[in-house]
């Protein structure tokens, strides 16, 4: 794809959704490895077991890629001349970290449910492993396109 990047002189994106695959990927790696903290901390004093919140976020990138409406209510800058900078907008989503709380805690404060964070954990690789599967398929039916192409 690069070289028919460079070829075509521009920059080539086969699919809209290719950026929220790559970031929903980082976010159930960056979830992976809270859960796994967790479950080492199960014997830490006062630990309260911590997770990420990303889902809502997604949905609204999601939204905005392929609507072309974004529900966001942060203002953005306006660019008046061309010579401005533009503002700083970042490229990569961002989940809000939170202590998952309900879980009664022991007597020396930890409240880690080993019960739960392994199901968490179990749900999270299942869908690390859905989102690698829909990508390398995607690819597969790209690939294959494009070299039907090549006999015309």
């Amino acid at each position: 794809m690069e070289n028919l990047s460079k070829t075509l002189g521009t920059s080539f994106e086969t699919s809209k959704a290719y950026n929220l695959v790559y970031s929903a990927l980082d976010y159930r790696s960056l979830r992976q490895d809270i859960i796994a903290s967790n479950m080492a901390n199960v014997d830490t004093p006062s630990y309260r077991p911590k997770d990420v919140h990303f889902e809502d976020m997604l949905a609204e990138k999601t939204a905005q890629v392929f609507d072309g409406k974004s529900k966001s209510k942060v203002l953005k800058l306006a660019q008046v001349l061309p010579q401005h900078l533009p503002g700083l907008q970042p490229d990569r989503l961002t989940g809000s970290l939170f202590f998952r709380d309900g879980h009664l805690a022991r007597n020396d404060g930890n409240s880690v449910d080993l019960d739960v964070e392994t199901s968490e954990m179990g749900k999270n690789s299942v869908m690390y492993q859905a989102l690698t599967s829909a990508l390398k398929k995607h690819k597969g039916i790209f690939a294959y396109a494009l070299d039907s192409g090549k006999n015309l």
